[in-house]
């Protein structure tokens, strides 16, 4: 065989390495790429999840505000009961049954707060393991890149030392 044919064949089998590598070198952007849009919704639904979760809180605030004013009227209503016990009677059962599903309704606020809050844990952890992911797919094109250019550092060296 002769030198040009050897030639021939090693620029032959480094063009078929370097398309190797490009291809591999593509699935690695589009598997980061992925990853950042599994990322950005995952964020998207973390940023939504504790929106809701401060509306929430806001709504517990303003119940628990009704829940003091009704126990306030509650008071009174009793006041006026020793006033006018026969007429009042209904009206107490009345604020009865509001303060209970006052309660009802903290209880319900408190209960979804709290499985809002477990999401959110969630959906970090969730954001946690794309991120560690994506750092990982960043390391090992950062590997890749460094390997190449040492390659081809070495190659372009390799021509010059045998003239």
């Amino acid at each position: 065989m002769s030198l040009r044919a050897l030639q021939f064949v090693l620029i032959g089998l480094l063009v078929a390495v370097a398309g190797w590598q490009w291809r591999r070198d593509l699935g690695l952007r589009a598997d980061y790429a992925a990853e950042s849009t599994t990322r950005a919704r995952l964020t998207a639904d973390l940023a939504s999840a504790r929106a809701e979760g401060e509306g929430l809180k806001q709504d517990l605030a303003e119940l628990r505000q009704q829940l003091d004013r009704t126990r306030t009227q509650r008071a009174e209503a009793e006041a006026e009961i020793r006033r006018q016990a026969a007429d009042f009677v209904a009206r107490t059962q009345d604020w009865q049954k509001a303060l209970r599903g006052w309660e009802d309704a903290v209880k319900a606020r408190d209960a979804r707060l709290a499985t809002l809050q477990e999401r959110e844990k969630q959906i970090v952890a969730k954001l946690t393991e794309a991120v560690r992911h994506a750092e990982e797919a960043t390391a090992r094109a950062e590997a890749m890149r460094v390997r190449l250019e040492a390659k081809e550092a070495k190659e372009a060296g390799e021509p010059a030392k045998k003239q």
